[in-house]
């Protein structure tokens, strides 16, 4: 479906750089969203919590966790206020779950692709879903593992939107940031559904992903292209920007030499070549080196300018070899 946004980035240089700055203003509005997650969390107290550590804030939000690597949960002060010791260790133990299941990278990756993949209208269609998904499976684990029954893990749900229903105008979900009736509706009838699963069972499973996928990696890349290709020929290109095909390719590579700073090339061999082509050429250009990243999208290489009128010796010309530019080599690394 979207072939043609492809093919415009190919085909026109403002198309390309119009998208690459959607990328980086989709990444700064992300960037910015999480900062100021980061300092509304920095701004609260810490408070002890059967000996593990969470952060109390005096505002009617649904508590969360936050962090990649130092995670914080952030739990509302008027729910540590009326919450009985058990009911918050309950909630406690599922923002953790979201954390030992690596919820909050999995946000983070999927902020990634929204940023690379920003014109995909799917990816935000499906960011809620997404994010139901990954509640969905933190309320079956936390179930499981704190030892309650579906009715004690849903009522205490119910509890606390009771709570924060008083606290604000714009009720929510606990332990989630989905406000519609229909997801919350939802979320209650997997709770009742809950029944118990066997560990080894989910790690069977678990392991056999991880095999499939790593099988299907390396079949994908047994048969995907390199991160690029040399690309080892000479070629001539003249003014006109037409490529100019050198059938005795011995001939050429012996009138052209390609050193490191500068190229050599034999004007008598090279004429002789263009006459027996019948090949008419004031000027023309010598393409060498580089490398393709795939065919027919991205490269590189070098070139230098021959005028035929400067002789018919041996002529040297100096050029920048791109190959040795650090956004060359960066470019083909990835």
């Amino acid at each position: 479906m979207f072939w043609w946004w492809n093919h415009a980035c190919m085909q026109f240089a403002w198309v390309r750089y119009g998208y690459l700055a959607g990328m980086l203003v989709t990444a700064m509005v992300i960037f910015i969203r999480r900062r100021r997650v980061n300092n509304f969390v920095s701004g609260m107290k810490k408070w002890d919590l059967n000996g593990y550590k969470v952060w109390v804030g005096d505002f009617s939000f649904s508590p969360f966790a936050t962090g990649l690597i130092h995670y914080r949960i952030v739990l509302p002060t008027i729910m540590t206020e009326t919450f009985l010791p058990e009911e918050l260790q309950l909630v406690y133990l599922h923002e953790r779950t979201h954390i030992r299941l690596g919820h909050l990278w999995l946000y983070f990756l999927w902020d990634i692709v929204c940023s690379l993949l920003w014109m995909n209208p799917f990816l935000t269609l499906c960011t809620k879903a997404v994010r139901q998904d990954l509640e969905d499976i933190c309320d079956q684990v936390t179930i499981q593992k704190s030892g309650k029954s579906a009715y004690e893990y849903g009522k205490l749900l119910l509890k606390s939107m009771s709570l924060l229903r008083a606290e604000t105008l714009n009720p929510g979900a606990a332990f989630a940031e989905t406000r519609e009736y229909q997801i919350t509706k939802k979320r209650f009838t997997r709770i009742t559904e809950f029944r118990p699963y066997k560990k080894q069972r989910v790690f069977a499973i678990c392991v056999g992903g991880i095999v499939a996928v790593l099988g299907l990696f390396c079949l994908i890349h047994q048969n995907s292209y390199p991160n690029y290709t040399e690309h080892k020929e000479i070629l001539i290109l003249s003014d006109e920007n037409e490529f100019v095909e050198i059938n005795n390719k011995a001939a050429l590579y012996q009138a052209i030499e390609i050193g490191q700073k500068e190229v050599m090339v034999d004007q008598r061999a090279m004429n002789q070549i263009f006459e027996e082509q019948e090949i008419h050429l004031d000027s023309y250009f010598i393409l060498f080196g580089g490398f393709i990243k795939m065919p027919g999208i991205g490269g590189g290489g070098n070139a230098v300018y021959v005028d035929r009128k400067q002789g018919e010796g041996l002529l040297r010309l100096s050029y920048q070899n791109n190959d040795a530019r650090f956004m060359t080599l960066l470019f083909k690394w990835i």
